[in-house]
């Protein structure tokens, strides 16, 4: 009996010294992952700036219509949807698509919506749609009726709100602006904006996958090279 007794606490003591060995060693793959240079900043997603011409309600459209039957129904526009409104949707779904986009690559985002307060530190992500007019002037991109070409590009950046913002673009001077829609502009030589396309009748799914190859492009900007060890 004593043997048996003496076995038995042998191997209970075995037992909790494995427990005690193994404990951390079973919970370390449970340990938050740090976050990689750069993440630990919020970027905030300004708005992308695109223009819509002024809509001309139903009303202007029918009085330009001739008497007696339509030759062709298309004809008809007053029922599209506005301009305004297609630039906002256009606008808000980009903005909504580049905060998840960050939010997946480990990023904390957040929208940065007009009349919100200018935050003095972390990332800023703003961009601008143009589009180059018959004198290959690069003007603000407009959506609208008869506003220029179907295509239009987009120029994205971030910046780092800790320093001195550079736009991406300035005004160009009054005498290029001439009679076509959309301001004429000059972009920065100093921003670095990254250049992509898309169409201006874009889908949901074209905006999103616009969003995720800027959202790639410039997390290169915000995340530091890991540096080599030297051998």
């Amino acid at each position: 009996m004593n043997v048996t007794r003496v076995l038995c606490r042998t191997l209970l003591g075995l037992q909790l010294s494995f427990l005690l060995l193994a404990g951390p060693l079973a919970f370390a793959g449970n340990k938050p992952s740090t976050p990689a240079p750069g993440q630990g900043k919020v970027v905030f997603v300004q708005n992308f700036e695109l223009d819509a011409e002024n809509f001309q309600g139903d009303s202007s459209l029918v009085s330009k219509l001739p008497e007696g039957p339509l030759p062709r129904p298309h004809v008809i526009r007053g029922k599209k949807e506005d301009p305004a409104t297609q630039v906002q949707k256009i606008v808000d779904t980009m903005s909504n698509d580049l905060v998840k986009d960050l939010e997946q690559k480990g990023f904390t985002a957040r929208r940065l919506l007009p009349g919100d307060p200018p935050p003095s530190d972390g990332w800023l992500l703003h961009g601008v749609f143009t589009e180059v007019d018959e004198g290959n002037r690069v003007r603000r991109a407009v959506i609208g009726f008869g506003a220029g070409a179907a295509k239009m590009s987009l120029y994205a950046d971030v910046s780092d709100l800790s320093h001195p913002n550079q736009p991406l673009y300035a005004l160009a001077d009054n005498g290029t602006s001439g009679k076509m829609p959309g301001a004429a502009i000059t972009m920065s030589p100093v921003a670095a904006g990254v250049k992509f396309a898309m169409e201006k009748n874009a889908d949901s799914k074209a905006i999103k996958k616009t969003a995720e190859q800027i959202v790639d492009e410039l997390v290169k900007k915000m995340s530091p090279p890991v540096a080599t060890a030297s051998k």
